[in-house]
């Protein structure tokens, strides 16, 4: 993929995936609680307390030096001293607003794929000259985002995580740019990955200490003016303390508090009754998809029985 090459990535297996349910980490995990340890649940790493572990297995690759390409230029001693290349393609121009003309991929090694979406792929990359810093770069084909009308919708969700960054359970965005053929994010790389590939039945505390974080995420963006839209387990991230943060703002829209919008979109699991029935609706969808969330937590089950027999009398 343009400047980006990989050889014998590893990919996840659904066993992999599926590893941490059941056994002795279950057996661990759900193990009566002391209540009168609430309030420890909240500070420092929670990974003594669930026993998780991540894999550090580094498999070492790279990307292909970039290759000096020129193009024709109408130069003045005004344009000579611009800093900005001139003409600026078409292409380029579309995106120039939030992706700047440069290349960075000399900078880093790819590590892995860490995922792979409509638009493009995300890896973990490594700095290399620290090895100690990590990143997760998002690659994104431009002609793909541009067939299927997403331009403004990729610029809001570049502009809402650029903004949201500070937040402590928000992924923080780094930096964009683009090349000939693609647009990078460069993104905090979140060592736990998805809250999916560990979700099975998570004692009450847990479910509790998750929701919590989730729901401060979701108010802040509320506050904020932003509907997310998405709010599902493979958009929970888990940290090296194993606390959450929230990723993936591409359904993400501008919307001040108490405006209502009608566009059908989200995941079919967690989409409140007013979106499915596509009617206008407001924030409280957000709200709608973290109960399902909380439920997944607790029953392991995507559509618990009385979701669906309420879904089904709306």
């Amino acid at each position: 993929m343009g400047n980006l090459t990989t050889r014998n990535v590893r990919k996840e297996t659904k066993s992999q995936r599926g590893q941490f349910a059941g056994g002795r980490e279950t057996e661990e995990l759900t193990r009566p609680i002391n209540f009168r340890q609430i309030s420890a649940w909240s500070l420092g790493s929670l990974s003594e307390r669930l026993n998780w572990s991540f894999n550090s297995t580094r498999s070492t690759y790279s990307f292909s030096k970039p290759k000096n390409k020129s193009f024709n230029q109408r130069s003045s001693s005004t344009r000579q001293n611009s800093k900005t290349s001139w003409p600026v393609p078409l292409i380029d121009s579309i995106f120039q607003s939030h992706f700047k003309r440069a290349s960075r991929n000399d900078e880093f090694v790819v590590d892995q794929v860490i995922a792979k979406g409509a638009f493009g792929i995300v890896f973990k990359i490594v700095d290399k000259n620290n090895t100690n810093l990590e990143y997760a770069l998002k690659v994104l084909s431009k002609s793909k985002v541009i067939q299927n009308n997403s331009v403004q919708q990729l610029k809001d969700e570049v502009d809402i995580q650029k903004i949201c960054s500070h937040h402590q359970f928000i992924v923080k965005q780094l930096d964009a740019w683009q090349n000939r053929r693609h647009l990078h994010i460069l993104l905090e790389y979140i060592p736990g990955g998805e809250l999916f590939s560990r979700i099975c039945r998570f004692p009450y505390e847990l479910v509790r200490l998750y929701v919590a974080e989730i729901s401060l995420a979701i108010d802040f963006l509320h506050n904020a003016g932003i509907i997310f839209r998405d709010v599902k387990p493979e958009n929970i991230l888990l940290t090296a303390d194993y606390h959450i943060k929230l990723t993936d703002f591409g359904l993400s829209k501008w919307l001040k508090f108490g405006e209502r919008t009608k566009t059908m979109c989200g995941t079919f699991q967690y989409m409140a009754p007013e979106i499915l029935n596509g009617e206008m609706y407001g924030h409280a969808v957000d709200w709608w998809a973290i109960g399902v969330v909380a439920c997944r937590m607790f029953t392991n089950e995507v559509s618990p029985k009385f979701l669906i027999a309420y879904l089904v009398n709306w």
